[in-house]
């Protein structure tokens, strides 16, 4: 479902699902969806990196791959700032892992940004 997802869904900027194979193979998988619901004039981005952060894996440095797929509308695009934003998200993260992102559209957002994250590892942590 999330090799599907993620290669279906990211048509301007794609995740091949070739890419993406070893999530067959991997022991653990944290996928969380998040949609931007901005407050107090917050920007789209922000709310969704603070939702990201309030809950992020407590065992965030143990994750070999991360996949950020971002979906906005057409009429919404995403821009230059938002993505240097995702800094803000794949930090924290092992500066060893692996972090691929996608960015597809979705007409049904209207203004508001979708981003699903998918964190895993092949191994288990005792």
């Amino acid at each position: 479902e999330i090799v599907w997802q993620m290669s279906h869904e990211s048509q301007i900027v794609p995740i091949k699902a070739t890419e993406i194979e070893y999530l067959y193979n991997e022991s653990v998988i944290v996928k969380r969806r998040f949609s931007s619901c901005t407050e107090d004039g917050e920007e789209r981005m922000e709310s969704v990196v603070r939702e990201i952060k309030k809950y992020e894996p407590a065992d965030k440095k143990s994750f070999e791959h991360v996949l950020i797929l971002i979906q906005t509308s057409k009429a919404y695009p995403l821009i230059m700032s938002e993505l240097q934003s995702l800094n803000d998200i794949t930090e924290g993260f092992s500066p060893k892992a692996e972090i691929r992102w996608g960015l597809g559209i979705n007409e049904d957002l209207d203004d508001r940004m979708f981003i699903m994250l998918v964190c895993s590892r092949h191994h288990i942590n005792t």
